[in-house]
């Protein structure tokens, strides 16, 4: 009797091997379309304000204002430049917020605010504008923010989600800014 030879074995690959193989060929994947991702971002919100422009104007060219409505929380700032307008600027230093600048680079009194933002050296740097323009009785205020996080291939999803998650505060923040200008008209 002769035997017939064994039929070969596949080789043995045990399952924690397979799914590592799978997770690293997931990440790998990710990683290649995060680069693919844009990291510039946009966020738009805009609200109805029960005051005139020039109530609202005030809150938005001085610096030092703007923690009456859009607070930073406790954090200790240093103000330079001119008190309000053009070159008037925030700085702060601050454990979990980094250090950082606020500067408003131009104004339109009673009809628009330009500023620039960079926090950790300029790796995080955001431009923004805010616009006013009278409606009815009041003043609908239209505020743009936006940045590019570059070819980071993790920041090109943060990017895509930052409407999401920058335009609630955004919200709140306009609300705050409504109430203090609807209290303080003149």
């Amino acid at each position: 009797m002769s035997e017939s030879p064994a039929p070969p074995h596949p080789p043995i690959v045990s399952f924690p091997l397979k799914v590592l193989t799978a997770a690293i060929g997931v990440l790998v994947l990710a990683m290649l379309v995060g680069v693919l991702l844009s990291g510039r971002w946009e966020v738009e919100r805009s609200a109805l304000v029960a005051a005139p422009p020039a109530a609202v104007f005030r809150w938005l060219d001085d610096p030092r204002r703007w923690d009456e409505w859009a607070p930073l929380g406790d954090v200790v700032t240093t103000f330079s430049g001119p008190e309000r307008g053009a070159g008037a600027t925030r700085s702060w230093n601050h454990p979990e917020l980094g250090d950082g600048f606020f500067r408003i680079v131009s104004t339109v009194p009673d009809r628009e605010v330009r500023y620039h933002v960079e926090v950790q050296e300029g790796s995080l740097v955001t431009d923004g504008t805010i616009e006013l323009s009278p409606e009815g009785t009041g003043t609908r205020v239209t505020w743009r923010e936006n940045g590019d996080f570059g070819r980071n291939p993790l920041m090109g999803y943060t990017a895509r989600s930052m409407d999401r998650m920058q335009g609630p505060q955004m919200e709140l923040t306009l609300k705050r800014l409504a109430e203090k200008a609807a209290a303080n008209p003149k």
